[in-house]
């Protein structure tokens, strides 16, 4: 079994867009990720980052008033299309997509999985369907029922690959644990934006902060038995940490 992370663009990005805690005026580049996981009998992608309207009218699609706030900084060569052609792929070699949660930087490449099987929690596919506010990039919504899988609550993908049920920064967000060789890797999604967000002291964005505190201190209880835990938005943890990008493979 292998892991992939694949970088899917940045957004220029206001600090309280990730702590709302925090007054305006800090700006970051956060990255965006997607994951792909090998196992012996199939290809599992961990989210697909942003459509292409995203980079084209990321006004209409956002508002005029997030654009500020969160700015997409992408290329066509970041859709998850293009990275999988750089990985000698192609959508329909991926037997599963699955998305942490249905925000636009997480499942907006879902438009491009137009014949593939798809995994979401029910609670968040159920409130996207609904929260237009929430959820404005309708690219997440697979093209027919019968290839669309709703989870309830944690569950194996395969043997060593585990999806968390996370909630918290939306009601139906799940995490990935990934079991290699030698060590687990802890794919947090937003449940964990940062590493300075892996504490208890710190939360990120939350839809519901009681759910998502609980979420945190499972993931940190993970982390403490062994898991490595990699940020959804860290500006500086590949750097900082020494994490290889595709196409690498931890295996």
């Amino acid at each position: 079994m292998s892991l992939t992370i694949i970088p899917a663009g940045f957004f220029h990005s206001d600090l309280s867009v990730l702590s709302p805690e925090a007054p305006r005026g800090r700006r970051l580049r956060i990255p965006v990720y997607t994951y792909l996981v090998r196992t012996k009998d199939s290809l599992i992608l961990f989210d697909t980052g942003c459509s292409h309207r995203c980079r084209t009218d990321p006004a209409g699609l956002l508002g005029e008033d997030a654009v500020p706030l969160l700015t997409p900084v992408l290329t066509p060569d970041d859709h998850i299309s293009a990275q999988l052609r750089n990985l000698n792929l192609m959508p329909l070699d991926i037997d599963l997509v699955v998305n942490s949660h249905c925000h636009f930087d997480h499942a907006g490449g879902n438009e491009a999985f137009t014949n593939n099987a798809f995994g979401i929690q029910e609670a968040e596919y159920r409130a996207a369907e609904t929260d237009r506010a929430t959820y404005p990039d309708l690219a997440f919504q697979p093209p027919g029922p019968s290839r669309l899988t709703l989870f309830s609550g944690d569950t194996e993908l395969a043997p060593g690959v585990t999806l968390l049920f996370t909630p918290g920064h939306t009601l139906g967000h799940q995490s990935l644990l990934v079991e290699l060789s030698d060590r687990a890797v802890l794919i947090t999604s937003d449940a964990v934006y940062t590493r300075s967000h892996f504490s208890v002291d710190r939360l990120g964005a939350a839809k519901d902060p009681v759910l998502a505190r609980k979420s945190l201190k499972r993931l940190l209880k993970l982390a403490e038995h062994g898991a490595r835990p990699f940020f959804s938005h860290d500006p500086e943890q590949v750097r900082a940490e020494g994490w290889k990008l595709a196409p690498f493979e931890y295996a």
